[in-house]
């Protein structure tokens, strides 16, 4: 009730023109939504469980439209979320100076990525001579746009680099290769392609993830926030759908995180703290391939989610070691404060956890990941 009181008073402060719209009216009304968007999408959560714990034991056309209904409210929501909070954020880093020319640079990056991808994908759906090499082009394009940005963007005035920090792309590129290879050799050969089903649930959870990511417990001062399970729609898309397309989505939702809350201090840390660190949530349907745990849905879940999360947790161990060591806190060096301050990736998967577990106990999620793993009839 505190958060709707604060919600009133400051949108009469608006109406009436009384807010003088600066920083610090923009961040109270940022943090009032983000406190009513808590409350509001724990309350969705229970009620949606509840409601498919009720309806466990219907037909299965009774379950279907009770599916079509609970996925038509989780889009509706977390679009109305992304909406009401993404301009309230927006606006306060807009004050508060956030938003510069490095910013901007970037999302003509991400830009770029969403276009080709709709570009290849159309392509190659529809069978296009040559699709492939137009792809191959789109993708050196992106990288040779990646190395200039890596070259010319300057450091932030803050950023006092760590002896030895030539070591940061190296050690990067070996995480980048663990990853992939455990995205290839986890995934099937089934998982290379796009239909429409796996195109449509790849947005559904993008959308719900970036949603999510608004509902936050805290936030830490130098970059990174619990959030409520903002993880896992990513992981529950790498999970159904394979770690080939769960890398893809997972980079993707990196990159709109970097929109939502930048932190740029050096080219590098960009790569590992938002597209690499969130990439590899989309290993986590490896689980599925392990011995030992494979067929056992929860295992497998909370095994994929644990090798995720700690393949996340490695990447902002690097990029702190070498960027934000200089602001470790007394009593810790470069590698203590990396490991420690980090540990917020933990009360993450944690979250994760709980909530991904009840939700796969539930008979409506079962059928889900059962129909989805089906391959998909030709029409």
């Amino acid at each position: 009730m505190e958060e709707l009181k604060q919600m009133w008073q400051l949108l009469k402060s608006f109406a009436q023109h009384d807010a003088g719209y600066d920083k610090a009216t923009f961040k109270a009304l940022r943090d009032v939504l983000q406190g009513f968007a808590l409350y509001a999408t724990i309350a969705l959560a229970l009620g949606l469980l509840i409601y498919a714990i009720v309806i466990r034991n219907r037909s299965d056309e009774q379950l279907a439209r009770s599916r079509r209904t609970i996925v038509g409210i989780v889009v509706g929501y977390s679009v109305a979320t992304i909406l009401l909070l993404g301009f309230a954020r927006f606006c306060y880093q807009l004050w508060s100076g956030d938003v510069n020319n490095n910013y901007w640079l970037f999302v003509g990056m991400i830009a770029y990525v969403a276009v080709a991808l709709i570009v290849s994908l159309s392509l190659l759906k529809f069978n296009v001579k040559g699709a492939k090499w137009v792809s191959l082009g789109l993708a050196v394009g992106f990288v040779v746009f990646a190395v200039v940005v890596a070259c010319t963007v300057p450091f932030d005035e803050y950023f006092q680099p760590l002896d030895g920090s030539w070591q940061m792309p190296l050690v990067t590129c070996v995480l980048v290769a663990v990853i992939v290879a455990l995205a290839v050799l986890g995934g099937n050969r089934n998982d290379n392609g796009y239909d429409a089903r796996a195109l449509t649930y790849g947005a559904i959870c993008v959308a719900t993830a970036f949603a999510l990511s608004y509902v936050k417990f805290f936030s830490l001062p130098q970059g990174g926030s619990v959030t409520f399970a903002s993880m896992l729609p990513i992981i529950l898309y790498s999970y159904m759908f394979g770690t080939r397309r769960g890398l893809v989505v997972g980079v993707v939702y990196g990159m709109l995180q970097f929109i939502q809350s930048p932190q740029f201090y050096q080219p590098v840390q960009v790569l590992l703290d938002y597209p690499i660190a969130f990439g590899a949530l989309g290993v986590a349907g490896i689980a599925r391939k392990i011995p030992g745990v494979k067929g056992h849905i929860l295992a497998e879940f909370t095994v994929g989610a644990l090798v995720a999360g700690l393949l996340r947790y490695v990447s902002h161990v690097i990029s702190g070691y070498y960027v934000f060591s200089s602001w470790a806190m007394d009593g810790y060096n470069a590698v203590s404060w990396a490991f420690v301050y980090n540990c917020f990736v933990f009360a993450d998967i944690a979250i994760v956890l709980v909530v991904g577990l009840a939700a796969l106990s539930t008979k409506a999620m079962r059928r889900v990941i059962a129909e989805v793993s089906q391959p998909q009839q030709a029409a």
